[in-house]
């Protein structure tokens, strides 16, 4: 499935990670189901998780949810953020900024 996370020139990550993420406490989905989809995103050098809250919504932006971002970054993605191609998309998927700055706190690989 292709998702809308590259457009016009620009990879878009979420800037937060969502009160339901799939990383957090409160994911919507086992966590055999993330363990697949973080499989099957990073077997693909140019693959990504979108967040959940931006699918089938009809926006023309998908961002990359930020709890992968932060910790199961592909190829890709590392090489979007090192050339400066990213962009930052909110709660609504309004574009905040051209660039991710760093997680401001280390991310917890345990969940």
């Amino acid at each position: 499935m292709t998702h809308r996370v590259y457009v016009n020139g620009r990879v878009h990550v979420r800037a937060r990670q969502c009160s339901t993420c799939i990383f957090g406490p409160r994911r919507p989905v086992t966590l055999d189901r993330v363990e697949g989809m973080v499989a099957a995103a990073t077997a693909d050098d140019a693959g990504s998780i979108p967040c959940h809250h931006h699918l089938h919504v009809g926006a023309p932006i998908e961002p990359v949810c930020r709890g992968f971002y932060d910790r199961h970054a592909t190829v890709a993605l590392r090489l979007a953020t090192l050339m400066d191609l990213v962009t930052l998309v909110d709660d609504d998927g309004v574009c905040l900024s051209p660039t991710t700055p760093p997680a401001t706190e280390p991310p917890d690989r345990t969940r």
